[in-house]
């Protein structure tokens, strides 16, 4: 019986064979583990997988990281190397077995340093690879709605206690370390960088944690991603200590948004209309120009993929997509505002699979 990573290499062959590649190359990361089920890390040491359309993948790997792939589900041929020999002869094997010639697929964070290497040994005419790995990887087979949906309610557990490490006087630095280490505390395998932003520093959309102090009426963004076994949920909610009613004004403004986006969302949709819903809301309510970003992104192995949740996008979402519904406002020099959830296309309809309160005051 094939495993869902050998049935994704017959996938990916037959999509790269339809648009004339003869094979792709891929490197660690989200779109290696997709594949092989193993997750390294990318660094300076040449390391690729390349999957020609006929025949088995070949594997160039510093010796030290091959072990996780003698045991990966998929039939892999695996050429070593080590510091010593370096990674020529290796490289020289795989490309050989690969049968590298005509145009090759490529990833788009394939390092400069490996293709130098690479190239050195084949003549491949390399095209972008990307719409065929992430139009593969956006929509989601059984088991990762369900990895997606035990992430998703990890975070949002985590969020759900999150009022009660907010205090004044407390810097944005402390708040985070407490957020991140309450996350794992819920089971998260990994947390990506906490944001924590106060006051007018919420009006930059995106600003990691510093030492200002938390004040009394200050508004609180709090946005972060978590894996639980390699899938990503990410939430965004804000908070008040205290009282400001210019904050609440905006704050119902964004609700409103978000939740009409995520009403939108549904199997047939194009992405711009998704976006349009929740952008709609906001120039109505005169914020429109203070929402500077997309309405949302893809999630899955890497917290920002495919669907891209974008103005006049055209794609349209299908079943079992997963993405985040993230309208925001950001005065400068006052404040910002950004409420997200994650939405699963199941079935036809789009559903918040995130469940942390966002009725403005519920902090309180």
């Amino acid at each position: 019986m094939k495993s869902n990573f050998q049935r994704r290499i017959k996938t990916l062959k037959e999509k790269l064979e339809k648009v004339g590649l003869r094979g792709t190359i891929i490197v660690p990361g989200p779109n290696m583990q997709y594949f092989t089920g193993v997750n390294s890390l990318l660094l300076e040491r040449p390391f690729m997988l390349l999957v020609p359309v006929e025949g088995e993948p070949h594997l160039v790997t510093p010796a030290f990281e091959a072990g996780p792939y003698e045991r990966s589900p998929i039939s892999v041929e695996l050429h070593t190397w080590t510091d010593s020999e370096g990674s020529d002869g290796a490289m020289a094997k795989a490309v050989k077995g690969a049968g590298m010639k005509g145009k090759w697929g490529v990833e788009g964070r394939v390092p400069y340093l490996y293709l130098d290497r690479l190239l050195k040994r084949a003549s491949p005419k390399l095209r972008s690879a990307e719409p065929i790995l992430q139009g593969m990887r956006e929509v989601k087979d059984d088991k990762e709605v369900k990895l997606l949906r035990r992430s998703a309610a990890m975070l949002s557990r985590a969020f759900q206690e999150f009022p009660s490490l907010l205090k004044a006087g407390l810097t944005e630095v402390e708040v985070g370390k407490a957020a991140v280490d309450l996350i794992y505390a819920k089971g998260a395998t990994r947390v990506d960088d906490m944001l924590v932003q106060s006051g007018a520093r919420g009006a930059d959309p995106h600003g990691l944690p510093t030492m200002k102090k938390i004040g009394r009426g200050d508004s609180i963004i709090m946005d972060v991603g978590a894996t639980y076994e390699g899938y990503y949920s990410d939430i965004t909610r804000a908070f008040c200590i205290g009282q400001s009613s210019e904050m609440e004004k905006v704050y119902r403004s964004v609700l409103e948004a978000n939740e009409s986006g995520i009403r939108e969302a549904a199997r047939g949709v194009r992405v711009g209309e998704v976006d349009g819903a929740a952008r709609g809301v906001l120039k109505k309510a005169g914020l429109g120009k203070y929402f500077t970003h997309r309405t949302g992104h893809g999630l899955g192995l890497e917290i920002h993929e495919a669907p891209y949740i974008v103005e006049a996008g055209k794609e349209k979402l299908d079943s079992n997509m997963c993405f985040t519904v993230e309208p925001g406002a950001y005065i400068p020099g006052k404040l910002g505002v950004r409420i997200e959830d994650d939405v699963l296309i199941e079935g036809k309809r789009g559903i918040a699979i995130t469940d942390t309160p966002k009725e403005f005051g519920w902090w309180k």
